[in-house]
């Protein structure tokens, strides 16, 4: 017998309140959920609710709405602390109620912009998120103002990363949501730099310590480096943007850890500033020697099929085969490997091939 919860049929639409709280638990990684866990995730749903004195009657509605679309099962347990009771814990259904969710987009009135929802194969929660962008678009549609992602996030959604996680998810893409239709966009983070010299390389370093290390012995002793960047680690696929504004830079090094991570980073950055046409990203060849040479390896880092390992390795150059192997064989060499004393023991033989 099937699951009687796919069949269930709305008697009208969940009200934005209940749908942006289904997509909050569509997201739960669990099957229950306690009525503790729940409350943030109501907070994150209707941020609004924290300063009103009906915030518990607010969410046992919204638990009723949710269970009668069945989207919730609620325990036989409930909290009595106070009134309304509220049941002790929540279990979500094994199988999506996707009648429901198409139910529910039919209901809905929506913008033009927003038409493809009430065919689209969609969840309840999706369909929750898209309720909230069509009631801005309807309330908002002639503002010009333009917002970075994150504080577009939380003024539609009470929640900064919302965004983030949306924008991977088949709700965005051509002819569905568009960072221009919400009038938004990924802000540029900053790319912190100091500069320690007159020559046209930037250096940029992957993790906090090994750039303190480099930028002091950089700026005691003279080489070609002009600057030193901190690419706080996966940032800088971002921050290398952030180039461009960089007087006299003409040659851009990279030295990061030796795993899966801190290969996939500068290969990206390097596609990024090759699209921009900023310089190309290659390796710090004398700073990559000293971390195979004197390197202590760590357990920690799966093994990557071997087209995998060739895929990273490559942007290593001459380096590349003995990452691959690094890659294949389960460990990583952390950068502070290369530590301050290695640096101004060996400061000649790694700045003349930086």
């Amino acid at each position: 017998m099937s699951d009687p919860l796919t069949h269930r049929t709305l008697s009208g639409p969940l009200t934005p309140r209940a749908a942006r709280l289904a997509a909050e638990l569509e997201a739960w990684d669990r099957r229950t959920i306690t009525l503790m866990e729940l409350w943030p995730l109501f907070a994150r749903a209707d941020p609004a609710s924290a300063t009103r004195s009906t915030r518990r009657t607010d969410l046992a509605a919204t638990i009723a709405a949710l269970a009668d679309a069945g989207m919730v099962v609620v325990s036989k347990q409930f909290d009595r602390t106070a009134v309304p009771p509220l049941p002790a814990k929540l279990t979500l259904p094994a199988v999506a109620v996707t009648v429901t969710a198409a139910a529910l987009a039919k209901a809905v009135p929506w913008r033009p912009e927003l038409a493809w929802a009430a065919s689209a194969r969609l969840t309840v929660g999706q369909v929750g998120v898209l309720q909230t962008v069509n009631g801005w678009l309807r309330d908002r549609g002639r503002d010009t103002d333009v917002l970075p992602l994150r504080e577009r996030s939380l003024e539609l959604f009470g929640y900064e990363k919302r965004l983030d996680a949306l924008i991977c998810t088949s709700l965005f893409g051509p002819d569905r949501l568009t960072l221009p239709m919400l009038r938004t966009f990924r802000a540029r983070p900053p790319l912190p730099v100091r500069r320690v010299g007159d020559g046209p390389i930037l250096l940029v370093v992957e993790n906090a310590d090994t750039f303190d290390s480099l930028r002091r012995r950089l700026t005691a002793t003279p080489t070609a480096v002009g600057h030193i960047a901190w690419g706080a680690g996966a940032a800088f696929e971002a921050s290398v943007l952030g180039i461009d504004e960089l007087d006299g830079v003409h040659d851009v090094a990279y030295f990061g850890d030796l795993d899966a991570d801190g290969l996939r980073i500068p290969a990206s950055a390097a596609a990024t500033a090759a699209i921009e046409g900023l310089p190309a990203i290659r390796p710090a060849r004398g700073l990559y020697r000293l971390l195979f040479e004197h390197g202590i390896t760590q357990p920690g880092q799966a093994p990557l099929p071997e087209p995998r390992a060739a895929e990273l390795a490559a942007w290593l150059g001459e380096h590349a085969a003995a990452a691959r192997r690094l890659l294949a064989s389960a460990v990583r060499i952390p950068q502070e490997s290369v530590n301050a004393a290695l640096l101004v023991d060996t400061v000649e033989i790694w700045s003349a091939d930086l």
